[in-house]
């Protein structure tokens, strides 16, 4: 019998987390696919263009050891080092993630006439300068693009330049086997840990620490909540670029007994099951991994209308939508769902039956299946 010949991809990222991220929410992307790609017919690389950071660690915690190429976003140095590495591994595809992956990667595959995937992952409010000439003059030829919400996939056509026939939603979704659901006991003590009473009510915000996450928004919407209800506290986990600044926020408004900084945490999915409502307060995003996690333990969602977001969550069924940066309207929604049990169980059970339609392995299949398309067309 034949040995099957295998596709063969490199991941290309711009990095994994960064100076002060333990972990960017793409490599967290990575670290549930990397295991997951079927071994018989793939045989798949992740490289960080920027170069080692401490995020790297926590990829190679979970057994994967990425490859780097170390140099600023438009040092011409990438291309020659990312095209060696092609060679040396004999690469079939590139499936590129960021502004310098993506400039160098489609760069080298049109050099290599090696196929290039553009994977979009947010929505930014503007292009820089000189990536906008960059775009402008490959997006055209960008024949692969994936995004992780239809929002992004408009944008990659509006500010990338990439045909609206090249783009593909595929949302990234949650790997359920990596789901735990925790006993109560251990939900009652980890609240206790953290000087959360059993009256006490719990607000959580999940996702890296910067200025359009939305935090300071959330906190002033913290404060009118607790001119009602003062026994509500908020806990932010991750860490980030904007974490001295929110500090500093915290400490000026003195809200440091009702807003506790948690930082980065390694069993985030099992701490988001003491929360009794989590939060997305953000003004972009594509769709963050951390609302896909929300939903698969039940917890109750106030979200801002954004991106995909407003995309995956129903107002009044799987959560209650809010402006971006309504603060009034947070704290309203936020005080709604703490104080009315019959809305926050109905939210529990809906967005439970709505994470059914997020397995991550959806996300694995398909990105399978565009490697072999590819590749057959190539053929």
């Amino acid at each position: 019998m034949a040995e099957i010949k295998k596709i063969r991809v490199l991941q290309l990222c711009e990095h994994f987390g960064g100076k002060e991220s333990q972990l960017h929410g793409v490599a967290r992307t990575f670290q549930w696919w990397m295991p997951r790609f079927d071994r018989t017919h793939f045989e798949v690389w992740l490289c960080s263009r920027k170069g080692y950071d401490k995020a790297a660690e926590q990829m190679i915690r979970c057994g994967v050891t990425p490859l780097y190429l170390g140099y600023g976003k438009y040092d011409p140095r990438n291309l020659v080092k990312l095209m060696r590495l092609i060679r040396r591994l004999r690469i079939d595809i590139l499936h590129l993630h960021g502004y310098g992956a993506g400039t160098w990667g489609r760069i080298a595959g049109f050099l290599m006439h090696k196929p290039a995937i553009i994977h979009g992952r947010g929505n930014y409010h503007s292009v820089p300068f000189l990536q906008q000439i960059i775009e402008r003059l490959l997006g055209p030829f960008t024949h692969y693009g994936l995004a992780v919400s239809a929002s992004t996939g408009d944008y990659m056509v509006r500010q990338w330049h990439i045909p609206a026939s090249a783009v593909q939603v595929v949302y990234n979704g949650v790997p359920f086997d990596e789901i735990r659901v925790m006993p109560r006991e251990w939900i009652e003590s980890f609240r206790k840990e953290q000087d959360a009473g059993p009256d006490d009510k719990v607000v959580g915000i999940v996702g890296r620490l910067e200025s359009f996450k939305g935090h300071r928004e959330a906190f002033l919407a913290l404060q009118e909540v607790r001119r009602t209800l003062p026994n509500v506290f908020v806990w932010v986990l991750g860490d980030g670029v904007f974490e001295k600044e929110l500090h500093a926020w915290v400490a000026e408004h003195g809200m440091q007994a009702e807003v506790k900084m948690l930082g980065f945490r390694r069993d985030a999915r099992e701490v988001i099951q003491c929360f009794d409502l989590q939060l997305f307060p953000s003004y972009r995003e594509g769709t963050p991994n951390t609302l896909y996690e929300a939903l698969a333990v039940g917890n109750p969602i106030v979200a801002t209308q954004i991106d995909g977001q407003a995309e995956i969550l129903e107002e009044g069924k799987t959560a209650i939508m809010v402006p971006a940066g309504d603060v009034g309207a947070m704290g309203r929604q936020m005080l709604r769902v703490l104080q009315d049990a019959d809305l926050a169980s109905s939210l529990r059970t809906a967005v439970k039956v709505r994470s059914k339609d997020f397995d991550g392995m959806r996300c694995i299949e398909a990105i399978q299946d565009l490697y072999e398309r590819i590749m057959a067309e190539r053929r």
